[in-house]
């Protein structure tokens, strides 16, 4: 798509959206990094009015933090927050996710790691998928080439990430993903009638143990409609002592 040709929605008075980069915990990404940290980027984010890039750098935070210093007045006063790891991944994701007379749209750009791509896709916000050709024989390409076939995101090429942060703008813009009510957890295990997509089967692989418990947490309400449907229930003390260790109070 031509770059002068994204329609910018107008701010309403909402917050600015928010930029999110994560490169993963362990392998390095530094291709990915320098486009982010580049004036291009930064002049194409602060024309779609973004006002906020942060950024997952892993082993390469000290490189990046250089690398945007010396862009000088380049960042178009875009504030930038970069750091190594985070244990807070939901809130950085759930940052770049609309929210109904609150904020307009951002974005995630992401390494094509499956678990980091499962978790942006729970929380709705728009994504840009980009896969690191130098680990195991590119095979990240084919999850980047998936997600964009089904819709899931856009699948992010080296060399062209400007390009595919104004098409996800403009995808966002025509769908509902550009106001959404605040966020909710889904109920977990999917329920197998409606676990239709492969992302679905593999957080039952992913989260073995939560599995399981919420497993029980069904049975538990399944007994407990079948013994109100015949007259029949246990006694509070026990629901609620139930209820305490399986920890839904």
């Amino acid at each position: 798509m031509a770059s002068s040709s994204v329609a910018v929605p107008s701010d309403g008075g909402l917050s600015a959206p928010q930029c999110f980069v994560t490169v993963g915990a362990t392998a390095g990404f530094r291709p990915l990094l320098a486009e982010v940290a580049s004036p291009a980027f930064f002049s194409a984010i602060a024309g779609l009015r973004f006002g906020r890039l942060v950024v997952q750098c892993g082993p390469d935070l000290a490189w990046f933090e250089e690398k945007v210093a010396g862009l000088g007045t380049g960042t178009r006063g875009i504030e930038v927050e970069a750091f190594d790891l985070t244990n807070d991944m939901q809130a950085h994701m759930l940052a770049c996710r609309s929210e109904r007379g609150s904020r307009r749209p951002g974005c995630i750009i992401s390494h094509a790691g499956t678990g980091t791509v499962l978790e942006a896709m729970r929380y709705s916000a728009p994504l840009v998928v980009v896969p690191n050709p130098t680990l195991m024989n590119n095979h990240q390409a084919e999850l980047a080439e998936e997600c964009e076939k089904q819709r899931w995101a856009v699948h992010g090429k080296l060399g062209h990430i400007v390009e595919a942060v104004k098409r996800i703008v403009e995808l966002t813009a025509e769908g509902p993903l550009a106001s959404l009510q605040p966020y909710t957890p889904p109920p977990f295990p999917v329920p197998e009638s409606e676990r239709i997509t492969l992302f679905d089967w593999m957080a039952l692989t992913c989260y073995p143990e939560e599995f399981k418990r919420q497993q029980h947490i069904l049975e538990l309400h399944s007994a407990s409609t079948a013994s109100q449907e015949t007259g029949t229930s246990s006694s509070p003390q026990t629901s609620r002592e139930e209820q305490t260790r399986m920890g839904l109070d």
